[in-house]
């Protein structure tokens, strides 16, 4: 893929990661260097000098935030940008990075088509800084051999000599050039103007134009202009005012200083056409999941997004013979991709919910679907609950997701139902495998479902919220006001930090 070799540095702390992320580059052309923690990333930076940087955030000795700091403190010569690759994809925790000195942020697990587009992007990016830095260099060089055009006037802005440079530079030999008026050499606009400062100069002693570098636009000998770089000293040591008109041609460097302009405009147009089709699916997504059931008397919901798109599910439909079922669920990763994965486990539950059909049999048609149409590593943690309210019976069948939990009347927990099966979409399964568990109640109550982020909320400091922050939380609160509580009680918890995960809690009355 890149037409230059460029080293890529990855640092975490977690061997299949490295091992992914090596296989990643491998295909993109990238050599790679690694680093277990923060501490080595910048020991192997220093060292190797690679010219780009993939940081994971969690990780031993120094977080890669500490590392990226440290990074961006040492001396270098070229830019080097830093990626932060994280499962953390807060808005906290991508802000933190950014100010840290991150170029950008990439949330695991990553997405090989857009880890390559955006890989594709920085060899851009680089391949122009490099070719830029090369012709700086190549200009250098040349002023270092005395290769500037170098053209020598009087006080009348008089040429009285030129070196070959600025004979090649203007295209006219010395004959021509010599007895000129120095204004002649620049395009109209600029005539007038180098014409005033130096008669300031001369009626004055002194003028911000004489030792300082303009960009003007020069004047070739056929009519062409061309940008040029002028900077005008005063010769001390002859009898009469003497001058030096240090000239260059920046045809280059404009040039790519344009390209670097038009490949951020079209990064930009890039950015906000993917802002819009991002809302377009959100809309979609939003009107395919019906609300309708989930409005109904007896259930309570709560959905709280960490990204644009919730990975979470949560679903609740009567069917026509008046049994309630619900579905709480939750999509490997986070966002738009989540949120596709459970696109058909909608569709199946609706259609299941219409048929009437038994809780058993609805949990294999969509594990079974989804097996079909997940990609590999693609699963689907669920919760699915049948209430038959009329007779006060209920099943539910767990896997993957956290306890299902049976509140009594004062919100205390009466009975947990753990995750006994896999997450859907990992191995087909009949109608048989599919077990669920059966209880009956007299005594009203709820039954509460939940997802992974609200026990696995952690405001940093390796305390997560889990379930005994819930049941203190739930504990003597009225049964319409328990969502309210589990809120109050993780922002508490959290102190004021966004949550990591997606939350998401579906609370369904058990009336006697």
């Amino acid at each position: 893929m890149a037409q230059r070799s460029f080293k890529v540095l990855v640092a975490d702390d977690t061997q299949a990661n490295r091992t992914l992320l090596r296989a990643y580059l491998g295909r993109l052309g990238f050599d790679t260097i690694q680093a277990e923690d923060g501490a080595q990333a910048v020991e192997v930076f220093e060292a190797e000098r690679p010219d780009i940087v993939l940081m994971d955030v969690m990780m031993p000795n120094m977080d890669g935030c500490e590392a990226t700091r440290r990074i961006r403190s040492l001396p270098t010569a070229q830019w080097v940008p830093i990626l932060i690759v994280s499962a953390l994809d807060a808005e906290y925790d991508i802000v933190r990075g950014l100010e840290a000195g991150a170029d950008d942020y990439l949330t695991k697990p990553l997405s090989y088509q857009v880890f390559s587009a955006r890989m594709r992007n920085l060899v851009r990016t680089l391949e122009l800084q490099r070719s830029r830095e090369e012709a700086m260099q190549r200009i250098s060089a040349v002023s270092d051999a005395v290769m500037d055009g170098i053209i020598t006037f009087d006080a009348m802005c008089t040429i009285v000599n030129c070196n070959s440079a600025a004979v090649a530079l203007f295209g006219e030999p010395v004959e021509a050039m010599t007895g000129k008026h120095f204004a002649a050499l620049l395009d109209e606009p600029h005539r007038l103007p180098f014409a005033q400062a130096m008669r300031r100069h001369l009626d004055a002693g002194a003028d911000s134009f004489i030792g300082r570098l303009a960009e003007v636009s020069g004047l070739r000998g056929g009519g062409q202009s061309f940008p040029m770089e002028l900077c005008v000293t005063e010769l001390p040591v002859t009898d009469r005012p003497l001058f030096i008109g240090v000239v260059r041609d920046i045809s280059e460097r404009k040039r790519v200083e344009q390209q670097l302009g038009d490949n951020a405009s079209r990064l930009q147009q890039y950015h906000d056409e993917a802002e819009d089709e991002a809302e377009l699916a959100k809309e979609i997504m939003e009107r395919h999941v019906r609300r309708d059931g989930l409005a109904g008397p007896g259930v309570h919901h709560w959905v709280q997004p960490t990204a644009r798109f919730s990975g979470d599910i949560v679903l609740a439909a009567r069917s026509p013979a008046g049994r309630l079922y619900a579905l709480l669920a939750d999509a490997t990763g986070h966002g738009l991709a989540a949120a596709m994965s459970g696109l058909s486990t909608v569709t199946y539950f609706y259609q299941a919910v219409a048929q009437d059909m038994p809780l058993a049999r609805m949990v294999g048609d969509i594990n079974n679907s989804l097996c079909s149409l997940l990609p590999s590593g693609r699963f689907m943690s669920a919760a699915l609950v049948c209430l038959d309210l009329a007779a006060r019976e209920a099943q539910v069948w767990v896997g993957g997701v956290p306890d299902v939990v049976l509140l009594d009347e004062a919100g205390a927990f009466r009975r947990r139902f753990g995750s006994s099966q896999l997450p859907m979409g990992i191995a087909e399964m009949t109608t048989d495998e599919c077990v669920c568990e059966t209880f009956a109640w007299s005594a009203p109550g709820q039954l509460l479902l939940f997802s992974d982020g609200v026990l696995e909320a952690d405001r940093g400091d390796g305390e997560a919220y889990g379930y005994d922050g819930l049941a203190m939380a739930l504990r003597g609160t009225a049964p319409d006001a328990r969502i309210a509580a589990i809120n109050d009680g993780l922002e508490a918890h959290l102190r004021g930090e966004g949550a990591h995960d997606d939350v998401s809690i579906l609370l369904l009355d058990l009336p006697a």
